[in-house]
C-alpha cells in the first residue's frame, strides 16, 4: 500500500518580528512543491536519510498508538523546493507526510496535531495553515488568521550558502524588531488584496531584520526593484533568499534582462498560490 501527498513551500516570510509581544512570522505558499510518498516494504531504507521526516513519522505513529507499523513503513521525498535557503522545505515535507499518513491510516486531518508535531521537530512556517496567519513559530502557542492567500509574483534571488533553521534559532542574536505597525499595514493589504501595501510591509520587515541577518546582495536587489517597477522586496529572515514583488508577470520577464551581472545568484520567477 502506498499513499502520496504534495505540499508547497513558501518564499521566506512576508513579515517576521515581535507582534503583541510574541515572536511571529507570516508567509505565503508558492508554486514549488514537495512530493512525499508513504509506503509499505519489508526493509525500509529511504527514511533513514531523512532525519526530520523519520522522527515525525515515529512521533505520529506513537501518538496514534500505531508503533507496530513503523518497521514496515518507508518514506520517499522528491522535492522541487531548495533546502536551507528559506523556502520552508522542511515544513512542506512534514505537512505532506502528515497528509499521506492520514490517508494511509484513514484518519481525520487535525490542524492542532500537525502544528504540535511539527513544532517538536523545529520552528515551523505558517504555510501549515490554509489562510494567511500570524504564527508564533517556536512554540506554536499563538496564531491570528488575517485572511485569504492571494496571488502575486516574485523574482527570486537565491544565494549559495545554506542556513540550518534549528541552529540559526539557537544563536545568541538581537531580539526581533517590533512589527505591530507592519501587521496593521498587512491587515489592510490582505483585506483589499493590495499587493503594494503588502510589499511595503514585507520590505520594511526585511530592513528591520538586518540587525539579525545581513543580506549580502540586498542593495543590488533594491536597485533592481527601483529600476524595474518592483513594488517591494520579500525574503527569508533565517535563510539566503531575497525577492522582488511584482503585480504583473510581464514586469518580471523584463526585470530578468537586468540580472545578468548577478551571476553569483540563482535568479528565477515564482508566484504565490492558495492552499
Amino acid at each position: 500500500m502506498k499513499f502520496t501527498a504534495f505540499y508547497p513551500g513558501s518564499f521566506g516570510e512576508i513579515i517576521q518580528g515581535k507582534y503583541k509581544g510574541k515572536d511571529i512570522l507570516l508567509s505565503c505558499p508558492i508554486n514549488l512543491y514537495t512530493k512525499v510518498s508513504l509506503y509499505e516494504c519489508k526493509n525500509p531504507k529511504e527514511k533513514f536519510s531523512k532525519y526530520k521526516s523519520n522522527i515525525f513519522l515515529k512521533n505520529i505513529l506513537k501518538n496514534w498508538g500505531y508503533e507496530k507499523y513503523e518497521k514496515n513503513l518507508d518514506i520517499s521525498i522528491k522535492s522541487q523546493i531548495p533546502c536551507g535557503k528559506g523556502f520552508a522545505s522542511s515544513t512542506a515535507d512534514l505537512c505532506a507526510l502528515y497528509i499521506a499518513l492520514t490517508k494511509f491510516f484513514n484518519k481525520e486531518f487535525n490542524e492542532q496535531e500537525l502544528v504540535k508535531q511539527c513544532i517538536k521537530i523545529e520552528p515551523t512556517d505558517s504555510i501549515i495553515f490554509d489562510k494567511l496567519t500570524a504564527f508564533e513559530y517556536k512554540k506554536g502557542n499563538y496564531k491570528e488568521t488575517l485572511g485569504d492567500y492571494f496571488k502575486f509574483y516574485i523574482l527570486a534571488f537565491e544565494g549559495e550558502n545554506k542556513v540550518d533553521t534549528i541552529e540559526f534559532n539557537k544563536r545568541n542574536m538581537p531580539p526581533l524588531s517590533n512589527i505591530d505597525d507592519l501587521v496593521e499595514i498587512l491587515k489592510y493589504a490582505i483585506k483589499n488584496k493590495d499587493i503594494k501595501n503588502l510589499a511595503l510591509a514585507s520590505t520594511e520587515s526585511i530592513i528591520r531584520n538586518e540587525i539579525r541577518l545581513k543580506y549580502t546582495f540586498l542593495e543590488e536587489v533594491l536597485k533592481l526593484k527601483n529600476k524595474t517597477s518592483g513594488l517591494g522586496i520579500i525574503g527569508a529572515h533565517s535563510g539566503n533568499l531575497l525577492g522582488i514583488i511584482y503585480d504583473d508577470i510581464e514586469k518580471i520577464k523584463n526585470a530578468i534582462n537586468y540580472t545578468k551581472h548577478l551571476n553569483f545568484l540563482k535568479v528565477y520567477a515564482v508566484n504565490t498560490i492558495p492552499i
